[in-house]
């Protein structure tokens, strides 16, 4: 009986650190994509950064380095994002502060050749 006993504790414990396990390893939600919500304030100071113009829109390419998701955001889909898109994508999680996402593309260190 304490046998059968060990080994169902040891069954429990291998569930439970399991489940522990896999929830560390989950992917994070798309809607904050791993990267702190921006405060009104932030969000705000980053619209005005933005729209260099004061035209009331960005482009795709204007917004790409702060969100993520530019289709997703552009709820009225004419390519462009308002100051109302934009603050509901940022109440959202959709906006961050820097290209914080994705992973790099270059190279780090100095080159080096192969010997011979």
């Amino acid at each position: 009986m304490l046998k059968a006993f060990r080994t169902g504790s040891v069954i429990v414990a291998a569930v439970v650190l399991g489940g522990l396990a896999y929830a560390q390893t989950s992917p994070p939600s798309k809607q904050g994509a791993g990267t702190t919500k921006l405060s009104q304030a932030e969000c705000q100071a980053l619209w005005t950064k933005l729209d260099t113009s004061k035209s009331g829109s960005i482009t795709a390419m204007q917004a790409q380095p702060h969100v993520s998701d530019f289709k997703a955001v552009d709820t009225n889909n004419d390519g462009k994002l308002s100051q109302t898109e934009f603050q509901a994508a940022c109440n959202r999680g959709q906006v961050h502060a820097s290209a914080t996402t994705g992973s790099g593309s270059g190279s780090s260190g100095s080159p080096t050749t192969p010997k011979k």
